[in-house]
């Protein structure tokens, strides 16, 4: 049995047209969330506590931007005064990028700036560049450590002493997504300098609720080597928040 040229043709083109069609498509290279939640407490003490963050990520084959944004107000009644006293109020902004040069290794560029209106450094600016390496790559585990240096300028609350420092950084993040959409995280960093060594642990789980809606329970342990006389060299940070993801 002889086929014309062109039945062939029209019957490639037609098979060729299904595979597309069966074929899922990309992943959109945005993604990213947001979450807010507010603590009040009434009775013999009054306070309230408002937290929000969102993340925002441009993922594509070679290249990942992570673009951060958060913050956190506590106000608390004065038993003495009966006036609301601002107990924490801090901003931060951050952008991480990430170059892929292989399916484990990259090379990050990451800029960081606080401004915290009540703990022992008003303001925090760091710019570091370095090394990261997959460890674990999922999908269950996922682990990355990073090593870097770069330079930090920093500005005392009470002091107004200003430090320009150049600075080591580590990193490391763990994650743990025991289900398609819930994670238990773990993420700690450092910044060594002459004037200041600054470590951050957070711990976050997250839990999906309906369609892209999540609850998210983070505890955050943050530390200065040298502060202030009278000022604590430890801050925690209790949060409780709703949220919502958009992309993948």
């Amino acid at each position: 049995m002889r086929f014309h040229p062109l039945g062939l043709l029209l019957l490639a083109a037609a098979s060729g047209t299904v595979l597309a069609e069966d074929a899922p498509p990309p992943p959109p290279p945005w993604s990213g969330e947001a979450s807010a939640g507010v603590i009040v407490t009434t009775g013999n003490s009054e306070s309230a506590t408002v937290n929000a963050k969102a993340e925002v990520v441009y993922q594509s084959e070679r290249w990942r931007n992570t673009l951060t944004a958060a913050t956190i107000k506590t106000e608390q009644e004065d038993l003495a005064t009966g006036e609301d006293v601002r107990t924490a109020e801090r901003y931060l902004i951050g952008n991480k990028t990430d170059f892929n040069f292989t399916g484990r290794d990259y090379a990050f560029l990451a800029l960081e700036f606080e401004k915290d209106l009540v703990g022992p450094v008003r303001e925090r600016t760091s710019e570091t560049a370095g090394y990261g390496r997959k460890v674990l790559t999922g999908p269950a585990h996922l682990l990355e450590a990073e090593l870097g240096a770069g330079a930090r300028q920093t500005e005392a609350q009470i002091t107004g002493e200003k430090d320009d420092d150049l600075i080591g950084r580590a990193r490391i993040a763990y994650k743990w997504n025991f289900t398609d959409t819930s994670y238990f995280g773990e993420t700690l960093k450092a910044e060594s300098g002459e004037s200041n060594t600054f470590t951050e642990s957070v711990t976050e789980l997250r839990l999906s609720l309906v369609g892209r809606l999540f609850a998210l329970a983070s505890y955050t342990v943050r530390s200065n080597s040298d502060v202030p006389p009278g000022t604590e060299k430890t801050d925690t940070v209790t949060a409780l928040s709703l949220g919502w993801t958009f992309g993948k």
